[in-house]
């Protein structure tokens, strides 16, 4: 019965390999369409087609675990390589190749913080300009990342992405906690926990001028129990703007005195 069922799984790995080239074919040819988001696209595209070559050794190692018996490692790798799929299905489903770039890219970016990514939509009504969003959200889990370094035990970020109420909800949390004196500071230029590690305090500034010129929402909770979330709303806007018109989207709202947004920070 295992040995069919491993026969079964390398069966839909094979289609769903072939299923992920077709589509990021697709992407490429999407690429070309819109030149700003070209590098974003090819690097996502790059990404994908490393861990699909993977699979190979994935395949092999699945072969070699039935010819010597060992069912509970095969349990265990066919669990973790199940949620290996998941997350790049997930990935490749976003509308935002340069979101699905970056959170790629900052899975692999320490060697001792695991990033637990869970997705819940493929943001098809964001019309928040690329370069903003991975301003926004680089900025925001780099400070999560760091600030866990810090601890021992566990050693995870979380960034929740989903709808909700027709708003896009990011969360990013960790285990810090903010003290109550410093909660104010911690968005003036310059200011930083950090300086030990490099920091700039240049990063959350950064976020609290971005998310409410883009229409946004950004507020944080954080106590020594539970640690620290910052969440980043942004309501849904209508399908269909041309390049142009999204490019301009935080511009207009900015031109127009930032109306129609709320802040919590």
């Amino acid at each position: 019965m295992l040995i069919f069922g491993v026969v079964v799984l390398i069966g839909v790995l094979c289609i769903w390999t072939v299923r992920e080239i077709l589509q990021l074919v697709k992407k490429e040819h999407e690429a070309e369409i819109s030149a700003t988001r070209l590098e974003e696209s090819k690097a996502l595209v790059k990404t994908l087609k490393a861990r699909q070559h993977d699979f190979v050794n994935h395949l092999q190692v699945i072969y070699g675990l039935v010819y010597l018996g060992k069912e509970d490692k095969l349990k265990e790798y066919i669990r973790n390589l199940s949620a290996d799929l998941y997350m790049i299905d997930k990935l490749a489903a976003l509308q935002s190749p340069e979101l699905a770039a970056l959170i790629s890219k900052k899975m692999t970016v320490s060697d001792t913080v695991k990033l637990d990514i869970e997705i819940g939509t493929d943001l098809a009504h964001l019309q928040i300009p690329g370069d903003r969003m991975v301003s926004i959200l680089g900025n925001l889990l780099d400070n999560a990342i760091q600030e866990q370094e810090k601890h021992s035990s566990p050693q995870k970020v979380s960034l929740k992405i989903y709808e909700e109420d027709r708003e896009y909800i990011f969360e990013i949390h960790n285990d810090g906690f903010i003290p109550p004196e410093l909660q104010e500071q911690i968005f003036e230029p310059g200011f930083t926990t950090k300086a030990e590690k490099g920091g700039s305090g240049m990063g959350l500034p950064i976020v609290k001028k971005l998310v409410p010129e883009c229409g946004g929402v950004l507020g944080f909770v954080s106590n020594e129990t539970e640690g620290t979330t910052f969440t980043v709303k942004f309501p849904f806007h209508l399908a269909g703007k041309d390049e142009k018109t999204k490019k301009e989207v935080c511009g207009e709202l900015n031109t127009n005195g930032n109306k129609g947004y709320r802040t919590n920070v």
